[in-house]
């Protein structure tokens, strides 16, 4: 039994501003790192010796880094909403996390995936020996929503929806 390597969980951004645009964020990228951070809560009534502790929220996000490639679609779509200091929804995109290694029975190109609404936070603009880069975190915006993801079509289609062909 070996270990999930990072290269069987794809990761896209939806750049397109009127319909969905998902592209691949992979090349260029050298780190995007999922950080659930469990939020908990914890109570100790009168008879008891140790607290209970239950999990009440998520705190979610991908803390990330790459180098700026200006072919690569989704470092320049993230490059420009920290240049252009994008705020509130314009500082927004769906993001899908594919699991390669999780296809769909019956659909060609089709994984397991989840999508979340992210606010993109960009943090700085590191001179790597003079190579550009950029970096800042993915925050949760929303829930997770569980679904599948056509590599081909580049659709997500949420659990309970059919795909369209």
């Amino acid at each position: 039994m070996g270990v999930r390597k990072r290269p069987t969980k794809a990761s896209y951004i939806d750049i397109g501003a009127e319909t969905p645009n998902f592209v691949l964020m992979g090349t260029g990228f050298t780190e995007l790192n999922e950080s659930p951070s469990a939020q908990n809560s914890s109570k100790r009534y009168i008879n008891m010796y140790s607290a209970t502790k239950s999990i009440t929220s998520y705190d979610w996000s991908t803390p990330f880094s790459a180098d700026q490639i200006p072919s690569e679609e989704a470092i320049s779509f993230i490059r420009r909403i920290g240049e252009t200091m994008k705020t509130g929804q314009d500082a927004e995109a769906d993001y899908v996390m594919v699991d390669l290694d999780a296809a769909v029975t019956g659909s060609a190109n089709t994984f397991q995936a989840r999508k979340i609404r992210v606010a993109i936070a960009v943090s700085e603009f590191p001179d790597n020996d003079g190579e550009l880069g950029v970096s800042g975190d993915l925050l949760g915006v929303s829930s997770i929503e569980m679904g599948t993801f056509n590599t081909q079509t580049k659709t997500f289609t949420a659990e309970g929806e059919q795909e369209t062909p």
